[in-house]
């Protein structure tokens, strides 16, 4: 009855401050982009196609119904679902900033309630019932479910890479100093070429070589803030400058480093990456 999922920014680009996946738009703008942005049409297209399946299994004892009405019934709430979440989504994202289980969590516990109380107004005009305040405590955790289970199908479907920034030379922004500070002293001042994830260590590949550190890949982008690159795979980061080449062969791309290390680029992030120049 609804879905969520944080949309990240389209482009790599120069940004006014240190963020990771800014945005150049603030305030209800920023809102107003998340309502009719690519991913969140595909999610309407998802809620809608979500409608037609419950109308025609007859969801919530509306079998009675004729299928008109039904299908209107459905798609008011899918649609109205869909767009408390989006709203709800794109101001969390604005303030908070968590892992992707953790997000689809809290916009799941937040959007629950009011969803809840659109299905109770919206059961009631519907089916000429009247209204019974027990309805919202019996209807909550169905709507919970929903909620959950869109925002993981929407999560999945619509999942970008998670980037990193460079910055004006005139705010001064450090170089993944903060990141640098986790390496030995022979790295600390070596360019950083690519972030590769093995099991719970990070490989951390440089102009001075290679080394191992215990780190989450999420965390050691967000920490690269001031190099401009983007995670070009579910468990690698690239520094954009350290890109010599692309390679396609048997439907596979990669990205050869100026060392001559090759980075895989996942399908899942291929039109990401191509939008923003890397491809």
């Amino acid at each position: 009855m609804c879905a969520l999922m944080r949309e990240p920014t389209a482009e790599i680009r120069r940004v006014p401050a240190p963020t990771v996946r800014a945005s150049p738009m603030t305030g209800v703008a920023a809102v107003l982009h998340r309502l009719i942005g690519a991913e969140w049409r595909r999610t309407y297209a998802i809620a809608a196609g979500m409608a037609v399946l419950l109308c025609f299994t007859g969801a919530n004892g509306s079998a009675a119904f004729p299928l008109l009405p039904r299908f209107a019934y459905w798609l008011i709430l899918m649609l109205s679902g869909t767009l408390v979440a989006q709203t709800t989504d794109a101001w969390l994202d604005r303030v908070l900033r968590m892992a992707m289980w953790q997000e689809i969590a809290v916009t799941t516990l937040a959007i629950t309630p009011p969803i809840t109380l659109i299905v109770w107004l919206v059961s009631t005009a519907f089916f000429g019932m009247m209204p019974d305040p027990h309805y919202l405590i019996g209807a909550a955790p169905e709507v919970l479910l929903i909620c959950a289970c869109m925002a993981i199908l929407h999560a999945s479907v619509n999942r970008q890479p998670q980037q990193s920034h460079v910055h004006p030379a005139e705010l001064a922004a450090p170089s993944g100093e903060v990141f640098r500070a986790r390496l030995e002293f022979k790295y600390r001042q070596a360019e950083i070429l690519a972030l590769s994830a093995e099991d719970h260590y990070l490989r951390v590949h440089t102009s001075a070589g290679e080394t191992l550190i215990l780190m989450r890949l999420s965390d050691a982008i967000r920490a690269l803030d001031g190099i401009e690159g983007s995670q070009v795979h579910r468990s690698w980061w690239v520094a954009k400058d350290a890109v010599a080449e692309v390679t396609r062969g048997d439907g596979k791309v990669d990205l050869v480093l100026k060392s001559g290390l090759r980075a895989p680029v996942s399908r899942r992030y291929k039109k990401a990456l191509k939008a923003d120049g890397w491809l």
